[in-house]
């Protein structure tokens, strides 16, 4: 069977519609058989990459940004028995943060030269929260409030929309109280600024919160952060480009295969970058060790040095 590849022409602000006629034309080039769709409505990824599974096409592609890839992987994986199709990516999008963790490269032709050579393959876990599958992490409380606070700003792009995000948050958002479960230890009823669960090491193409996350060791890396004033966040915040914030003393980091998060505060909560809830309750959140397969590049991105292994 050929390629499905699913495009999502909204990603980047409507920008990844431009390159569908321009990866046709590369693709075409290259000999590589396809069948191009593209989606028209927010979760139709997932109905399209279930489809093309059970059709049997290998691999299903995401032509977009991290959430596309979050739709595609749900299809796939929801699709039901043992999952025989491979996962391929064209970066469309603003961030690009699986994409770049997977060593796939940002460049289109690039991108799409390594998808018809498939030299590289790579089994990496996902996670589920709740009912819903996520390849790269779930973002909880304040930092998820940055991603909705973002998706209201019309005039930024890339990476400066989600710092605008940060200062619309820090004005708006009251921090909750929560409990949190995980394999060998509890918290009860602690007030935080943020949680942040992290299959992969990087998100919202800065911020390394986990980043010493592997995403293929059958783990997760869960932190959080506790309750600060606006002062406090801003200055702990510039760490989180570099991953030194794991040493501030406000900031609490282990790994674990299941976690459980309860809060009589609404919460909102983000998976890969998109908004799945704006007043969840109750997260069950587990890993699934090497459940995907990843067509990827023979090395992953850069890290930051605190998170590079040795």
């Amino acid at each position: 069977m050929p390629a499905k590849i699913i495009l999502n022409p909204y990603s980047n602000r409507w920008g990844a519609a431009a390159y569908a006629e321009q990866l046709k034309t590369i693709l075409h080039g290259l000999g590589y058989e396809f069948d191009l769709t593209k989606t028209r409505t927010p979760n139709e990824g997932i109905v399209l990459a279930r489809e093309a599974v059970e059709q049997g096409f290998d691999p299903v592609v995401a032509a977009g940004g991290d959430g596309t890839i979050n739709e595609v992987v749900n299809g796939m994986l929801q699709a039901g028995g043992v999952l025989q199709a491979r996962l391929g990516v064209l970066p469309l999008g603003s961030a690009n943060d699986m994409a770049y963790q997977w060593g796939i490269p940002l460049d289109i032709e690039a991108a799409c030269r390594l998808l018809v050579d498939a030299p590289h393959e790579r089994s990496i876990d996902v996670g589920w929260i709740n009912d819903r599958v996520f390849a790269n992490d779930v973002t909880i409380a304040f930092g998820a409030q940055v991603n909705i606070e973002a998706a209201t700003i019309k005039r930024l792009r890339g990476s400066l929309i989600y710092l605008a995000g940060v200062f619309k948050a820090l004005a708006r958002y009251r921090l909750p109280t929560v409990t949190f479960e995980w394999d060998d230890g509890k918290l009860e009823n602690r007030r935080i600024l943020l949680a942040y669960v992290g299959n992969g090491w990087r998100t919202g193409g800065v911020f390394y919160l986990t980043p010493q996350a592997v995403v293929d060791d059958g783990l997760l890396d869960f932190i959080f952060g506790d309750a600060m004033g606006r002062l406090q966040t801003l200055r702990l915040l510039p760490q989180t480009f570099s991953g030194s914030h794991i040493h501030d003393p406000r900031v609490h980091m282990t790994r674990c295969t299941w976690l459980r998060v309860t809060s009589e505060d609404p919460l909102p909560v983000l998976a890969d970058g998109e908004i799945i809830y704006r007043d969840a309750h109750e997260l069950d959140i587990r890993v699934v060790p090497g459940a995907l397969r990843v067509l990827c590049g023979s090395q992953e991105g850069d890290r930051p040095e605190i998170g590079k292994k040795g």
